[in-house]
């Protein structure tokens, strides 16, 4: 095992980074802005761009706009489509590292599997998957929250002899040309995938729990007059991404249950379905009984037309077995299949799972057994010289995450600057800062969408919604603008008190 440690001597704070997804790396450039050079980026892949590197399945695209999906400070002029596509996205964040010159601070193929504090030296050790060590000042988890992919419980009857893939660890070996294919899920990635499957297999089911709401997506080239706009006219693509921001701030009221905006959505959604789909049989399949909304929204180019072609088919009845060669659902039907393709999303719920986190009075996981809570998404009490990036309550239902974490990481510098220009050495949030901001949040979160009765992956065992923001994006940026340090202590305790922070389900209020 070998210890890769920094210099007992602080001239400045040693930063860990633990992914180079967007959020890791948009720090990354904040930190190098604002004069940390001792900072390592670490990510298990070969490469950047977090979820945009590890997902590669056919017809992966992003939901929401270009000029939105990228950073406010690196605009991209050379966008093709209105909603870029995976690859498109890829090149854009690894040019970000390139320009700003990350290289020497990124160290790839290293997963970290544990970050343990060290009260008597005030730094966290941090350990990888191969046993090295490597010890920091300050640790950022950058990894996100669709990092788990959640697979099926199917149980096999039999001793299945085709392909099993969630789309997450796609293999692009697998064949599916004239093959029979099951799509498990009707979310996201599923109505992404589902019409690429459809151009190629030989039989398509598309295998639902419950339908979901289809908003349309009129995706499009960016004409070569708009591209050359955004290039050489000052200001064009800024104002721009300002409408599209602006825009998507208007579409606030959406998360409010019952609100107008929830119904005009749902009627745009409705008529979508009525006016593609015609077989009343597959259109009632397709109808959704919960509230438009409550899971995440679904916009899609041509999913509800792949449906309609002739050799797809609904099943609406969950997966529940395996045998030899076919899939079996709860209400006994067997559908012959060649290859499974479980588009069933992630753990996006359980924060660091992955990632064994221990404090000064505990494990992080003991601490958020009852579901996750840090302030502004970033911090939580016991947890000194921590922070998080994309933490709990900071996925924005109406806009883009990128802003979310450009917000985060500017207040993260910030915070780093001023234990800079103080001497500061540690810093951790107050339990009562804590405690208020979680009655914030579940007084925000009351008559929202979320909180109706809906399955869905915002919510923890206890039914509290702890991966939604239940406000706009402004308000997230006016919350995270200026740190305040007396949300804060900066001296460590003398001893080490049982720090708790009591969350509540919805039925509790």
């Amino acid at each position: 095992m070998s210890s890769v440690t920094r210099s007992s001597v602080r001239k400045t704070l040693s930063v860990g980074v633990i992914g180079a997804g967007p959020g890791g790396l948009a720090l990354g450039i904040f930190l190098k802005k604002a004069g940390f050079d001792d900072f390592t980026i670490f990510d298990r892949e070969d490469g950047v761009g977090g979820t945009w590197r590890i997902n590669t399945y056919p017809g992966l695209a992003c939901d929401v706009k270009s000029h939105l999906y990228s950073y406010s400070f690196d605009l991209n002029a050379g966008w093709s489509r209105l909603w870029s596509a995976q690859p498109e996205i890829l090149e854009y964040f690894e040019t970000c590292a390139r320009r700003h010159d990350l290289g020497a601070h990124l160290t790839l193929r290293t997963e970290i599997v544990s970050a343990r504090w060290d009260g008597a030296s005030r730094d966290w050790e941090l350990r990888t998957a191969g046993g090295d060590t490597y010890r920091f000042d300050v640790v950022v988890s950058a990894v996100g929250m669709f990092t788990r992919p959640v697979m099926p419980d199917l149980v096999e009857e039999g001793a299945f002899t085709g392909v099993v893939m969630h789309t997450a660890r796609w293999d692009p070996s697998a064949d599916l040309g004239g093959a029979r294919v099951a799509v498990l899920g009707t979310g996201s990635t599923a109505a992404q995938l589902l019409p690429e499957v459809a151009k190629v297999a030989a039989k398509v089911y598309s295998v639902q729990r419950s339908p979901t709401w289809i908003l349309p997506k009129p995706d499009r080239p960016y004409t070569d007059r708009e591209k050359w706009m955004f290039a050489h006219i000052p200001l064009a693509k800024r104002v721009y991404r300002t409408r599209l921001w602006l825009r998507s701030e208007r579409n606030i009221s959406v998360i409010e249950n019952g609100s107008d905006k929830t119904q005009e959505f749902t009627s745009i959604a409705t008529r979508a379905l009525e006016a593609t789909v015609r077989d009343d049989a597959l259109r009632h399949k397709l109808t959704p009984t919960h509230p438009l909304g409550c899971k995440r929204l679904v916009f899609a180019t041509d999913y509800l037309q792949a449906l309609n072609q002739p050799h797809v088919e609904v099943v609406s009845s969950a997966a529940r077995s395996l045998r030899a060669r076919s899939l079996v659902t709860d209400d006994g039907t067997e559908l012959d299949v060649d290859v499974v393709l479980c588009a069933t999303g992630y753990a996006a719920a359980d924060y660091l799972g992955q990632i064994d986190v221990v404090g000064e009075d505990g494990a992080l996981r003991d601490k958020w057994r009852d579901g996750a809570y840090a302030y502004l998404g970033m911090a939580v009490p016991g947890f000194p010289n921590f922070f998080m990036l994309y933490g709990p309550n900071t996925n924005v239902g109406s806009n883009s995450v990128i802003f979310i974490l450009e917000a985060q990481a500017h207040y993260l510098v910030r915070a780093l600057e001023y234990m800079r220009r103080r001497r500061k050495s540690y810093i951790a949030v107050r339990p009562q800062t804590m405690v208020e901001f979680i009655a914030k949040i579940d007084a925000w979160m009351a008559g929202t969408v979320w909180t109706t009765r809906c399955s869905n992956y915002f919510r923890a065992p206890n039914g509290r919604v702890v991966t939604q923001w239940p406000r706009s994006a402004r308000a997230f940026w006016s919350m995270t603008r200026h740190f305040r340090a007396a949300d804060y202590t900066f001296d460590a305790p003398a001893h080490l008190p049982t720090i708790e922070v009591h969350t509540h389900t919805m039925a509790d209020r």
